[in-house]
């Protein structure tokens, strides 16, 4: 190992923090796939391995999808032999065509977790950087997104770990020269034709033009996010297990009017997903739509009758919620019946 450079002890001070955020965990399987990010990862790892009392497996997931793909995963599985850590590969058998990037993800994350599992890991550490959370957050942003959306990728969702995500992409490769550990370039990673490549090679330069450290103050925007988005879901947790009367079906909207409108939209949202909604699939028009009706209700309490009768959305087939004057309800129905008035207490 060359001697100790002031760039490597830097990334090695935040893959500290990032360790102590998550727990620390002590037996991690590091994902690998010979690329500059995961193996300047792998190459901290080791380098804390000691110090950390760290036990570390690494994974490499072969997507079958390139010829080159068979000597990568021979090249990861010397530099684990080399460094002296337990190495395991998997193949997967994925076909090219609509949706790949997703498809591999998922067959990806399945065989780290089998993995993980299999070699008793409490922790999987990924090598997404700080250009990857900056394109992440671009592009949730552009498809337009909320404060879940711009918190992009966690640093630590169990067993997720990303203890690169301070560190930009073209730093990952000056560490891996600087540890000289070797790595191969993907050429998917180049190709134009996936949105996340064309953020990357267009819209993030033109960013750092006006600003040199964009990736960095798009991460700062991201953890913002995720704390504001914490600290504002567990305020309506609670506010929603307050309101709670009995069996989760019904729940009071005394005063709900008075909560900031982050919070009451995240209660009808708990609410909705209690009731089994599917929460990625409904709309936020809907959402939207229950908290304009609880607001006009509140507003026009020994008002008009229009305001006041009871109104009802379909969440799903055989689930709607009503608000009337006990509150929200939630009831099963089939489709196309009519749900009953519950009876006043």
């Amino acid at each position: 190992m060359p001697p100790r450079h002031p760039t490597i002890a830097s990334a090695l001070g935040q893959v500290r923090r990032s360790l102590r955020a998550a727990g620390p965990p002590r037996r991690i399987l590091v994902a690998c796939s010979g690329g500059a990010d995961s193996t300047a990862l792998l190459g901290l790892l080791r380098l804390l391995a000691r110090d950390a009392e760290l036990e570390l497996v690494v994974a490499h997931v072969d997507h079958g999808l390139r010829r080159e793909s068979a000597d990568e995963a021979a090249g990861v599985a010397r530099m684990a032999a080399q460094m002296g850590l337990v190495g395991v590969a998997t193949r997967l058998s994925l076909t090219p065509g609509p949706g790949l990037p997703a498809r591999a993800r998922e067959a990806r994350r399945a065989a780290l977790q089998a993995f993980a599992d299999g070699h008793a890991c409490d922790a999987i550490a990924l090598g997404h950087t700080a250009t990857d959370q900056a394109e992440t957050l671009l592009m949730h942003a552009a498809r337009g997104c909320g404060l879940e959306g711009l918190a992009a990728m966690r640093p630590w969702e169990a067993p997720w770990l990303r203890p690169l995500l301070g560190l930009s992409r073209g730093l990952t490769r000056e560490l891996c020269d600087r540890m000289a550990l070797p790595f191969v370039d993907d050429p998917t990673n180049s190709d134009e034709e996936q949105p996340r490549v064309r953020v990357r090679e267009r819209v993030l330069p033109l960013l750092r033009a006006g600003n040199p450290r964009v990736e960095q103050a798009l991460v700062c925007l991201a953890t913002h996010a995720a704390d504001a988005e914490e600290a504002l879901s567990a305020w309506a947790e609670r506010e929603e297990a307050a309101r709670r009367r009995g069996p989760a079906t019904c729940w009071s909207t005394d005063d709900l009017h008075v909560l900031p409108r982050a919070v009451r939209t995240r209660v009808v949202r708990r609410i909705c997903g209690l009731g089994g909604a599917d929460l990625g699939a409904l709309r936020a028009a809907v959402i939207e739509d229950i908290d304009r009706a609880v607001m006009a209700r509140a507003a026009a309490l020994g008002g008009t009758d229009a305001v006041l009768r009871p109104h009802v959305w379909d969440l799903r087939p055989g689930l709607r919620v009503r608000l009337d004057r006990l509150g929200l309800t939630l009831a099963r129905a089939a489709p196309g019946a009519e749900i009953p008035a519950p009876h006043d207490h």
